[in-house]
């Protein structure tokens, strides 16, 4: 898995490499919206599913309340199969800021996987937590990441 995985996001970086800055997420990822903070901040109040693709030390130290991890190097590909998040599910997914390239090759995955609503807070984690919303620390997976490696090992 972890080579197919490889091979998924090193098509997905040749795809934006010729859009983007060395050191700076791009703005727009095709198939995504690009939102602030305050649009994150309603879609939250309003039930979206927010997806960390930090590594998991990072969610682990602290996340979006209610957000789930999948870390883009880890455990994100698992994303691309039936059944565990309803493609048509909003899903706004965040790394830590503009300065990663993490979020953008995420929503970049996701829309190419069917995902019909996909949301790309460039801004992530860090503007989140400056705004003082609501964030949450935890240990081990997120209950999602939980639940689906373990459908996988049964």
């Amino acid at each position: 898995m972890k080579g197919c995985l490889r091979g998924v996001l090193g098509a997905a970086v040749l795809s934006l490499a010729g859009v983007m800055p060395a050191k700076e997420a791009p703005v727009f990822v095709t198939g995504a919206e690009t939102i602030s903070t305050e649009q994150a901040r309603e879609l939250f109040q309003s039930q979206a599913a927010f997806i960390d693709v930090r590594s998991r030390e990072k969610w682990q130290w602290g996340h979006i309340e209610g957000a789930q991890h999948f870390g883009l190097y880890s455990t994100f590909a698992l994303l691309k199969h039936p059944g565990f998040i309803s493609k048509d599910q909003p899903l706004v997914i965040y790394g830590n800021g503009s300065h990663t390239m993490r979020s953008a090759l995420a929503a970049h995955l996701a829309a190419s996987w069917g995902y019909k609503t996909v949301y790309y807070y460039r801004d992530g984690y860090f503007s989140w937590q400056a705004k003082d919303l609501p964030i949450a620390q935890s240990e081990g997976r997120s209950a999602l990441e939980a639940s689906i490696l373990q459908s996988f090992s049964e």
